[in-house]
């Protein structure tokens, strides 16, 4: 593996700390009407040192998609799945880590269905990662459930979509384990009646 050098360590820290400072200034201010100028105060930096890193401020909106998408925290707890406990354990497991991902990732998630309603290509984006989420589920249960791929595709997308519409209507403001609890048990033993 090579090596990076003190210099590109430093662009890199700059890179992502020009990110992390256009997720904060979307998030409380909405990508439209965010400017370079908002993200570099809130980077500490000058407005100019942003386009030496990204070409535009959707570039900006795309690397922030690109840093802290939910997919690979979602793919390493599959991976992690003990395959000696039952899928309502796992499913537990697997919808635990989605809300702690949702709470570690909570300006981007705003950020990101607030712009989706104006903004097609943001709407287009989210839209894509909803579907490869469905699809990572999708790979884990196929095999071990009896249901048509369809329907098991739909059963999927709707239990995502509540879990993260209850996240961000209840659960982000609320922040309370004990009702978060019984919230994912009850939607997963309900699903698993379903695939039944």
């Amino acid at each position: 593996m090579k090596m990076r050098t003190n210099r590109q360590l430093k662009a890199l820290e700059t890179k992502n700390r020009l990110i992390d400072a256009a997720l904060r200034t979307f998030s409380r201010k909405g990508f439209s009407q965010s400017t370079t100028k908002d993200i570099a105060k809130e980077a500490g930096v000058t407005d100019g040192l942003i386009y030496h890193y990204f070409q535009s401020k959707e570039d900006l909106l795309w690397a922030i998609l690109d840093k802290y998408t939910l997919l690979h925290s979602l793919q390493e707890v599959l991976n992690k799945m003990d395959n000696q406990a039952s899928l309502e354990h796992n499913l537990t497991v697997y919808f635990h880590s989605l809300f702690r991902s949702l709470h570690e990732q909570q300006d981007l998630i705003v950020m990101c269905f607030g712009e989706a309603q104006h903004n097609s290509d943001v709407r287009k984006r989210l839209e894509g990662v909803i579907r490869q989420g469905v699809e990572l589920l999708h790979a884990y249960l196929a095999p071990r459930v009896r249901v048509a791929t369809h329907d098991l595709l739909i059963a999927i997308r709707n239990i995502q979509t509540a879990m993260v519409l209850y996240f961000l209507m209840t659960d982000r403001f609320a922040d309370n384990e004990t009702d978060r609890n019984k919230y994912i048990e009850t939607s997963v033993r309900q699903f698993l009646k379903v695939l039944q």
